[in-house]
């Protein structure tokens, strides 16, 4: 009697459910054809199960089924009807058939079944605990709101990778670089990651690797001065003053600095947001390449049309010179230029401060501007980016990463020629403070390009405390670091800005080379060298999976985004105290000895100059 009130109770149940797929397959409403077909994607639903737990992995001989199984089995035929009336809002319906097809083959073979729920491939539990089921499924994103108004889903995700299996090793990054210690920042800014690894080839590496790996020391200890337009230091990207400083150091008005109404904010940021931006990507904790350097602010007043009075300009040097420089400690950004004739008298004014900021043994970093013009082919002086004794930055179009070959070319906008030093990435994101809203925002402009490498010069000086560092050391180590990462211009190789690591990981430890630009995977008679020029051809190279994962001690997980656009101000180049003559040269794959200076005769007049 008691067998039969147990059957009684299943076949009740199974007619309640029968009756509410029927119901399902003949009124259950259709997504709109008409709407545009959008990404298709494995998801996890989350589903609330009021029954006994579900066992997946159940005895297969077990005739007795429990209350969850037969309420699983019957969402799971809901979801199943739902994908089959509405494949037209798939943008690959035929991957839904692939997934049936090798269900069929799969049934063939009895010995793979391991669960009851084994008869579709289309939807199906792949995790159960107490009174929450999860469900795998291919749908199309428009079924997802029909997907989550099913009574008893929690919610509809897609599947993510949220651990990073991305294997590195720690010995073979301080081997390249000579770093002491090693940090690595996850999941970073695209402008980041592209400083610290060599270029990357679609043909040699599985998936682009997203980490920004940087030494430990992040520029600690090290001063970096940005003379720009305004600074608002109360924000989380630059939090961790307990081992930094950070603060406005003047404010510049008619050519006269004033130490009063400065600390975390200095400036007049509601016109122009620029020095934010800047000072973010020189220094930010997520956006910025040296996260531990010293930060100081010198504002300089900018009209609405972004452009700065001489005055000004020399005030803010004069006040650097004098008050800020601790010699070989300091790197200072300039963001700013503008073009002026050979014989305005500013021009040699402006040199003689740069120099004499040099012989006092700070490093100046400058932007070459976004005119998208040779410099070598104007008749106007570009300042301060044509100085021989500054580091002028030009920008790469670092818009997407599918193809190295748009990435590594110079931006459209970025000036370029013999004065031209290093190039980084044009286009940032960063984080600022925006009339009392804390904003995400997207700037171009080599007024970005130029901090990335003055923050990158802040690591290389924490890393070696003991050195005394000028401006030709350090053009010297970028461009070492540099030579295996040319590209070219016009004919004419042209270095990136490096950190020092030239190892290209993949993010999904898939290869198909060999040596540093393929995951430095040991060289094999069998494998294509991934460093040399012939690699050409994809099909013949050998797919190399890393099996041996070296799981990172530290790391810290960060994400960015987002929004507005802009130009920047723009300025100067290379640096070395030896004599110029022509134009500063670079040095290359097998020259030892590294020249970099440019050759700047004096005499100049001006006319126009502008900020960015």
């Amino acid at each position: 009697m008691k067998n039969i009130c147990i059957l009684c109770i299943i076949l009740f149940i199974n007619i309640i459910y029968a009756k509410n797929i029927t119901a399902i397959i003949n009124n259950y409403p259709k997504v709109n054809p008409n709407k545009s077909k959008s990404k298709d994607d494995y998801y996890l639903i989350y589903v609330n199960n009021d029954y006994e737990e579900l066992h997946i992995y159940s005895d297969l001989n077990i005739n007795k089924r429990q209350e969850s199984n037969i309420f699983i089995e019957s969402l799971i035929d809901e979801i199943k009807v739902l994908i089959s009336n509405n494949r037209n809002t798939y943008q690959h319906p035929e991957i839904l058939d692939e997934i049936e097809k090798k269900n069929q083959l799969k049934k063939k073979d009895n010995n793979q079944l391991l669960s009851t729920f084994d008869n579709s491939d289309i939807v199906y539990p792949i995790s159960s605990t107490k009174n929450r089921v999860v469900l795998y499924t291919y749908l199309s994103e428009n079924l997802v709101k029909e997907i989550k108004s099913i009574n008893e889903v929690i919610d509809c995700v897609p599947d993510s990778v949220s651990i990073n299996t991305n294997s590195y090793s720690r010995e073979d990054i301080l081997m390249d670089t000579n770093w002491k210690n090693l940090s690595i920042q996850e999941n970073a800014d695209f402008h980041l990651s592209l400083l610290s690894q060599g270029k990357y080839d679609e043909n040699l590496i599985g998936e682009y690797d997203n980490n920004y790996y940087y030494p430990a020391s992040a520029g600690e200890g090290i001063d970096i001065v940005i003379l720009d337009s305004s600074f608002n230091f109360d924000n989380s990207e630059f939090s961790n003053t307990d081992e930094r400083i950070v603060k406005c150091a003047a404010n510049i008005k008619n050519g006269k600095a004033d130490l009063s109404n400065i600390d975390n904010y200095c400036g007049d940021g509601g016109i122009f947001f620029h020095g934010e931006t800047v000072s973010d990507i020189a220094g930010g904790l997520k956006h910025g390449a040296a996260k531990r350097a010293n930060i100081y602010g010198v504002s300089l007043p900018v009209d609405y049309h972004k452009r700065i009075q001489d005055s000004d300009i020399l005030g803010g040097l004069q006040f650097i010179y004098e008050k800020m420089i601790r010699p070989h400690k300091t790197v200072i950004n300039l963001s700013l230029g503008g073009s002026y004739d050979r014989s305005d008298p500013f021009v040699e004014q402006m040199e003689s401060l740069t120099n004499s900021i040099t012989l006092k043994g700070g490093i100046i970093v400058t932007a070459a501007g976004n005119g998208g013009i040779n410099l070598n082919t104007i008749s106007k002086y570009t300042l301060p980016c044509i100085f021989k004794n500054v580091i002028c930055v030009g920008g790469i179009a670092n818009y997407q990463k599918k193809s190295s070959e748009n990435i590594y070319k110079i931006d459209v906008d970025s000036n370029y020629g013999d004065d031209v030093n290093f190039y980084a990435p044009y286009r940032v994101e960063a984080e600022i403070i925006r009339f009392n809203i804390f904003k995400k925002v997207v700037e171009t402009g080599t007024s970005f390009s130029s901090p990335l490498v003055a923050g990158i010069i802040a690591t290389i000086m924490s890393e070696n405390p003991d050195i005394e560092y000028t401006t030709e050391i350090i053009t010297k180590i970028l461009n070492d670091n540099g030579n295996s990462e040319t590209f070219k211009i016009y004919n004419t190789d042209s270095i990136l800005a490096n950190n020092g690591k030239h190892i290209v990981y993949s993010e999904n430890d898939i290869y198909y080379g060999c040596g540093i630009h393929s995951g430095n995977r040991p060289y094999s008679s069998d494998i294509p060298d991934s460093n040399s020029s012939d690699i050409s051809n994809p099909s013949s190279l050998i797919k190399i999976i890393s099996a041996t994962a070296t799981n990172p001690s530290t790391a810290t997980s960060i994400t960015t985004t987002t929004s507005t656009s802009s130009t920047v101000i723009t300025t100067t180049t290379n640096a070395t105290l030896t004599k110029k003559t022509t134009k500063k040269s670079i040095s290359t794959k097998k020259t030892k000895k590294i020249t970099t200076k440019k050759v700047v005769t004096i005499k100049k007049k001006i006319n126009t100059k502008n900020t960015t």
